[in-house]
């Protein structure tokens, strides 16, 4: 998956899509499900986001943080 995650944060520009920060401002970023695996979610770049290792432990196993829908 290392290929697939650079294309996530490629895709995301680099930052957290809930708040917005990034590695320059101290974020660590994860790339997260959309759609949990748990609840049916893929493997696949549209079922990806990049969120901060802060926002992406808030978001827990929920799929309701469909961040990226919202903010492009």
């Amino acid at each position: 998956m290392p290929a697939l995650r650079w294309q996530v944060f490629q895709r995301d520009n680099w930052k957290c899509l809930s708040c917005g920060r990034n590695s320059e401002s101290g974020a660590i970023l994860h790339v997260d499900h959309i759609i949990p695996r748990s609840k049916g979610g893929l493997n696949h770049l549209d079922n990806y986001q990049t969120l901060c290792e802060t926002c992406n432990i808030g978001k827990s196993n929920k799929d309701s943080t469909n961040l990226r829908k919202r903010i492009i």
